[in-house]
């Protein structure tokens, strides 16, 4: 019996010497619901190469594309709340797509705790270079010229993309058809598979320098100072085009306060960094790192309000 209590106080002692080693211990995942090379990769891999140095742990970046970004924040949703699975969040996967879902596989409001929010930024409304159309007047004329003719690529269903452009149309009146895509979008704009598109920043840029594409607008109420020369959609009368996309870190819901604080304290000083500063002014993106609870309101509020803006347009996906 002795020999019994000596084995159960040695486990004992060895699992709360475990839970007492400090933050991180072990490797942790960022995943993110998107492919390798977009924009949320971009800073996702950023941010992980921050924290690497930061932890002295490696820090691995998961690509889980799919589902406008729900499978990646469903296997966060489901795993350990330790602070070693945490999830890229964005607009897609912690608002817009589970608003359009009948079903979705978590509640963004209640499956998650929120670390910290990283930037938002606007939307551009690209075309090719050889589209009929220097201005949204001139793109809707175009677009109520050929009713249905018309393309439009989003990431997936139900992104911000594509709740963004059924805003537009319903907007302007123009008709166009909806083409999902699971890959990066700029190939089937270039190639005319498409003939328009929502798009955030960075990504148009090399695009744009090239010639080979066209930005119309810009979502927000002020021009981007990286692309002085595109008027935003309320100065061309289209000012209800309202859609940002948001970017932030979120881990399982029951995280120990002491990790979130950690991991939000070292990612507010990975932004603060000058070079991270000037690189997301170049796109055109604003730093927003707060608080926890902050985020965490952020992330309901928007919820609710895409939730609303679904149930105008009727769009919900099985």
């Amino acid at each position: 019996m002795r020999i019994f209590k000596t084995l159960a106080f040695v486990i004992a002692l060895s699992c709360s010497v475990a839970s007492a080693q400090p933050y991180p211990s072990k490797p942790i995942k960022l995943l993110n619901g998107f492919p390798a090379g977009a924009n949320t990769d971009t800073v996702a891999r950023f941010v992980a190469a921050r924290l690497e140095e930061r932890f002295g742990k490696p820090v691995i970046v998961e690509n889980r594309p799919g589902a406008s970004g729900t499978i990646a924040a469903a296997a966060v949703a489901r795993a350990e709340p330790d602070g070693y699975t945490l999830l890229f969040a964005v607009a897609a996967n912690l608002a817009v797509a589970p608003a359009t879902m009948k079903a979705p596989p978590y509640d963004p409001a209640k499956a998650f705790t929120a670390v910290i929010e990283i930037a938002r930024g606007p939307y551009l409304w690209l075309v090719r270079s050889d589209a009929p159309a220097r201005t949204m007047k001139e793109f809707v004329a175009w677009a109520k010229a050929n009713p249905g003719k018309l393309n439009y690529a989003s990431p997936g269903i139900g992104s911000v993309h594509h709740l963004a452009t059924e805003m537009l149309k319903r907007s302007a009146g123009i008709d166009m058809l909806h083409v999902p895509y699971k890959g990066g979008l700029y190939p089937a704009l270039l190639t005319g598979d498409v003939q328009a598109l929502f798009e955030t920043m960075p990504g148009p840029i090399p695009h744009l320098q090239t010639g080979k594409i066209r930005a119309l607008a810009v979502t927000g109420a002020r021009r981007l100072d990286a692309l002085p020369d595109v008027p935003t959609f309320a100065e061309q009368g289209l000012a209800d085009i309202d859609a940002n996309f948001w970017w932030g870190i979120v881990g399982p819901r029951g995280m120990p306060r002491s990790v979130v604080e950690r991991l939000n304290a070292e990612i507010a000083l990975a932004l603060r960094d000058p070079q991270i500063k000037a690189t997301l002014a170049g796109w055109g993106v604003e730093p927003n790192p707060g608080t926890p609870e902050a985020f965490d309101l952020y992330i309901n509020q928007q919820y609710a309000r895409w939730k609303g803006i679904v149930a105008t347009t009727g769009l919900t996906i099985d």
